[in-house]
């Protein structure tokens, strides 16, 4: 498996795969794949309980697994919004926290679970939290080159919930400020939570105004 993030803010992804390699996707992220790549659709959480979740968060989360049946190397191509964060799982406690909507791709099968963040709600805008565990390299989107922020022990930092990407699986995250007033009444209200190390956390670059 060759994988390669090219173009510069602007980013996507190239993939190549050898005689039955795989690789997993959201779908919304597949720009094409070659003749001999078989795709197959894995529907996560498909019980009562997962479809509940799914509507409640709006998190459209229906990823694919994409395998090369041909003798004969096979490309595809995918992309996020913008960026292209590249994370090695085992380095973050095998599993990221990220917001909702943010995973692209990885190299090996993950499993998600979702959080919903009542307190942000009253910020006007809302924000559902999104685990991914497992091993392998996963790919979130970003708006910009995320930032790496490194954190010690009982060190904290206060985190626009729209500049977050994700941060180390086992680190805390609750909020710690919802700022309303007339930006509620706009749906620009301002939502900060606060993330506490020890554990990696990463932002954006640019500045995700309404």
């Amino acid at each position: 498996m060759n994988v390669k993030v090219i173009g510069c803010d602007l980013k996507s992804l190239r993939v190549e795969l050898a005689h039955r390699e795989t690789f997993f996707c959201e779908r919304g992220a597949l720009i094409y794949y070659e003749d001999g790549i078989e795709v197959a659709i894995d529907v996560r959480g498909s019980g009562i309980g997962g479809a509940l979740k799914r509507a409640i968060t709006r998190v459209r989360l229906v990823p694919l697994t994409l395998r090369n049946a041909s003798a004969n190397l096979r490309k595809l191509m995918l992309a996020g919004c913008s960026g292209m964060l590249p994370l090695d799982l085992r380095a973050m406690g095998s599993g990221v926290i990220c917001r909702g909507g943010y995973y692209i791709a990885s190299s090996a099968k993950v499993d998600f679970d979702f959080k919903l963040n009542l307190g942000s709600f009253l910020g006007g805008t809302g924000l559902v939290m999104q685990k991914i565990m497992g091993l392998g390299t996963v790919f979130m989107d970003s708006l910009g080159s995320a930032v790496r922020l490194d954190l010690k022990a009982a060190e904290s930092i206060h985190v626009d919930e729209k500049s977050f990407v994700c941060a180390s699986v086992a680190m805390q995250a609750q909020m710690s400020a919802s700022f309303s007033g007339r930006g509620f009444v706009s749906g620009e209200g301002l939502s900060m939570f606060k993330v506490t190390g020890p554990g990696t956390v990463y932002v954006n670059s640019v500045n995700a105004r309404p």
